[in-house]
């Protein structure tokens, strides 16, 4: 059964004449929201899985913003990693989610690119952690072959000038067009896909979990 609705994001007082069906996106997006603020939610890392050399490659980042209005999520990399050539070879992408305690799985489709807003990615730099910044300065690129397992970190002396790391820096933002939600409980589950037709229009649809 296909539902549509117009969704726009609901003040809290009329939460309680939401369908079902948008009280699910809502929730979708107040655990993505809330995984920036609580420590150790089960969604702040996340794994976002790219195509290789027509294959699936997948890895966990760390989620950094969540735009619910213009149904993105952005997470940062490192320029030198293999993920850079792959979005530029093939944009479509799939991140999953998972809360163990919950029992809710999401998987999350669209289409990833690389920011390229330079103010925008120094304000993103600027925000980080100097422990985030560091990782940065490593002298071997991910993935890069070295002879010693910690021959790739950076020198002493990069930690004079820890913002030259920036140029290592990238911010991967990507737009969701599909998202396939499910409830697993020992009163049946519950399964639905939720389609971004276009900016205002959602489609909604159950499905066997």
């Amino acid at each position: 059964m296909f539902v549509f609705f117009k969704y726009r994001q609901r003040p809290k007082n009329l939460v309680n004449f939401m369908s079902k069906e948008e009280t699910i996106l809502d929730q979708i997006w107040d655990e993505l929201a809330a995984s920036l603020e609580v420590g150790g939610h089960p969604f702040h890392i996340f794994s976002i899985s790219t195509i290789s050399n027509n294959k699936p490659d997948s890895r966990n980042v760390v989620l950094r913003n969540v735009n619910r209005n213009n149904q993105s999520i952005t997470f940062h990399t490192d320029t030198r990693s293999n993920k850079i050539s792959q979005i530029k070879n093939d944009i479509n992408v799939c991140a999953l989610f998972y809360d163990s305690a919950k029992k809710i799985q999401i998987r999350a489709y669209g289409f990833i690119s690389i920011e390229t807003d330079e103010l925008l990615i120094k304000d993103r730099w600027n925000q980080s952690k100097k422990m985030s910044k560091l990782c940065y300065l490593n002298k071997s690129a991910p993935g890069e072959k070295i002879n010693n397992p910690k021959d790739y970190l950076y020198d002493e002396d990069d930690l004079q000038n820890i913002e030259v790391g920036i140029k290592n820096f990238s911010v991967i933002n990507i737009k969701f067009n599909k998202i396939d939600w499910l409830n697993l409980s020992h009163k049946g589950h519950e399964r639905i896909i939720i389609n971004f037709t276009n900016e205002d229009n959602i489609k909604f649809e159950w499905v066997a979990p």
